[in-house]
């Protein structure tokens, strides 16, 4: 079985602690209320269990329910949710008369979709006195602290979910003595320290998902015990070393269907044996998703992963991988997005890359690829998007890509192509200034090529080189840089000078706000005339500013908008949740970041929602910093803003 966050706990369940209804619960949020604990006693008098004498077992986890239940009810801003939803004429439902006198509680699921029904505290000990227990889900609530240990002895679970809460503290060793667990669920929350090697011990686990949390140290080598797992995912943590080579038993044991270790900071070169199994001959894998992207990899890309023949969706992308793109890789047939870009890739691009028929995905941008571009990749005929720009490319744009009928975007620029641009090409949106092309610019491609091209149509040659500056060589924003120059969202602070190093005022990141939306939107919404005090008529600013403050972008508190002060990294983290429709902040902090105490709620709001967003990777790890009080560059300004329109993708 796979285990999700966003898929329900298969119920086994003889007997249901209770069950929520979605549609009955109320929108409006809880009271905070007392209300009085039950006593176990209505377990035994026949309350709440027929026949109690002769169902002992039964009046035990009934004794362990009430426990339970006044563990929640004793924090008040749970007791309105918890009468609601676990009414106590309700505690437990013994089905019919007929029941054997052996029957016990095996599903405890809890969760209330609905924002401000969760319920708050921590997780009880208790739970792990319903000894025939088979599913256990908390999911989707507040719940705070560790997860206790003695869940471990639920010998058993098959099913445990855990995930979007706040849960702090290491993962038990324990669970690893949980035999029978199908599925494992602890994303979303705030755990730390390592993977406990115990885990591997979970020989019947088919998921495994410990992502979105503060994880350190190595993947444990032990999970490539678990030969049953159809889906492992470790994402959006701090792990670190290197991708254990014993993950390739589970990748061939035919079960596993996705492997996602991106977004931590894993360092080393992508195992071979990942593409072949202990004997060295071909996978006989059926993995669909291998996601190994945005962490600190090197070395090549082992040609062995073209045995992965079932693969849809391989991300490689936003490491330091070098060498060539192996002409194996052609071999997947069944791949749908391919992504290698923001590497240190050389040598040309495959050929044989044509064949990947079912490609929709391409990207191979920001690498250091020679040579021409292949006209084979003209027979990916379902490709809709297609980036090759920021290589060192030569030649001529290839007149086959005209045969790409769903290609929507073509991004070429930053590269050294030479000749016209052919007439075939016919897409939405077209980008490839600075090359070296000549010729005119076809008019089916003048709308498509408008966020890119400033020149004369009829002479691309004068195609201006912007966003490459004299003074951001080197720079680990060089990159974001010039992608917003190419933007229009910058033209550097004077000429062929960006000034990287100096703050960004409020004044500026108005102007560029404001450009980023109008690149996205064409024309943002201006709003009425708002007095700006310390504005002046024939401020360059004026407008952006006004726009600023008249949709809540930046505040200007008794119409003074301070256009001279530096704007720090908590007043980024809010500008762009609020420029931004496609960025959004978690209705609660979860305390993500170890330095944000003392920030307003709604900062700290918005550096999290930008951190999920992943335009933003904090200042620091180790515990995770943001470093909200730091005044922001111009260069850091670049990486932000890139990021974040590169999110709506």
């Amino acid at each position: 079985m796979r285990f999700f966050k966003d898929k329900k706990l298969k119920t086994l369940a003889t007997l249901t602690v209770f069950a929520v209804s979605v549609a009955a619960a109320p929108v409006s949020a809880p009271a905070q209320t007392n209300i009085a604990p039950l006593d176990p006693a209505g377990c035994s008098d026949g309350t709440w269990v027929d026949n109690p004498e002769n169902r002992p077992g039964l009046v035990e986890d009934c004794e362990t329910l009430v426990a339970i239940r006044n563990h929640f009810t004793s924090n008040p801003a749970n007791a309105d949710t918890i009468e609601r939803v676990w009414p106590k004429n309700n505690l437990l439902d013994a089905g019919s008369g007929g029941d054997p006198p052996d029957a016990r509680i095996t599903t405890f699921n809890f969760r209330v979709p609905i924002q401000g029904w969760q319920v708050m505290g921590t997780i009880p000990a208790e739970l792990a006195n319903l000894a025939n227990l088979e599913s256990l889900d908390l999911s989707g609530n507040q719940l705070t602290g560790p997860i206790p240990a003695e869940l471990g002895k639920l010998h058993n679970l098959k099913h445990l979910g855990l995930y979007d809460n706040q849960l702090t503290g290491e993962i038990p060793a324990e669970l690893g003595n949980l035999a029978n667990l199908e599925g494992l669920g602890l994303s979303g929350n705030q755990l730390t320290g390592p993977i406990p090697a115990e885990l591997g011990k979970l020989h019947n686990l088919g998921g495994l998902n410990l992502s979105g949390n503060q994880l350190t140290g190595e993947i444990p080598a032990e999970l490539g015990n678990l030969a049953r797992l159809e889906s492992l995912d470790l994402s959006g943590n701090q792990l670190t070393g290197p991708i254990p080579a014993e993950l390739a038993n589970i990748i061939n044991n035919t079960h596993l269907e996705y492997l996602h270790l991106d977004h931590n900071h894993l360092t080393g070169p992508i195992p071979p044996e990942l593409g072949r199994d202990k004997l060295g001959k071909i996978s006989g894998s059926n993995l669909l998703r291998l996601f190994l992207n945005n962490n600190q990899l090197t070395g090549e890309i082992p040609a062995e992963l073209a045995n992965l023949g079932y693969l849809q969706t391989l991300f490689l992308n936003d490491n330091q991988l070098t060498g060539p793109i192996p002409a194996e890789l052609g071999k997947l047939h069944n791949l749908e997005q391919l992504r290698l870009n923001n590497n240190r890739l050389t040598g040309p691009i495959p050929a044989e890359l044509g064949n990947l028929r079912g490609a929709e995905v391409l990207w191979l941008h920001y690498n250091r690829l020679t040579g021409p571009i292949p006209a084979e990749l003209g027979n990916l005929v379902l490709v809709e998007v297609l980036y090759l720009q920021g290589n060192r490319l030569t030649g001529e744009i290839p007149a086959e890509l005209g045969n790409l009928v769903n290609l929507k975007w073509l991004f070429l620029y930053s590269n050294q192509l030479t000749g016209e641009i052919p007439t075939s090409l016919e897409i939405q949106r077209f980008e490839f200034c600075p090359n070296r092309l000549t010729g005119i610019l076809p008019s089916q491609l003048r709308y498509a090529a408008r966020y890119n091209f400033k020149g004369d149509p009829d002479d691309i040659s004068t195609c201006k080189f912007r966003g490459r500056f004299s003074d951001d060589e080197g720079s680990v924003h060089e990159d974001n840089i010039e992608q917003i120059a190419q933007w229009d969202i910058t033209a550097g602070c004077r000429y062929n000078r960006f000034c990287p190093s100096k703050t960004v005022t409020r004044a500026q990141m108005a102007a560029f706000l404001y450009r980023a939306v109008t690149l996205l939107h064409d024309n943002p919404e201006q709003g009425s005339e708002t007095w700006l005090s310390d504005v002046a008529d024939n401020a360059w600013y004026r407008t952006h500013a006004q726009w600023a403050v008249n949709n809540g972008v930046i505040r200007a508190p008794g119409g003074r908008f301070d256009p001279g002060r530096a704007v720090t990294r908590a007043d980024m983290a809010e500008m762009l949740v609020a420029a931004f429709d496609h960025l959004t902040a978690p209705a609660r902090a979860r305390g993500l970041f170890s330095d944000t105490t003392g920030s307003p709620a709604a900062a700290v709001r918005a550096m999290e929602g930008i951190h999920a967003a992943r335009v933003t990777a904090g200042c620091a790890a180790g515990p995770l910093r943001y470093c909200p009080n730091r005044t922001v560059t111009r260069a850091q300004m670049a990486s932000f803003l890139a990021r974040a329109v590169r999110a709506l993708d």
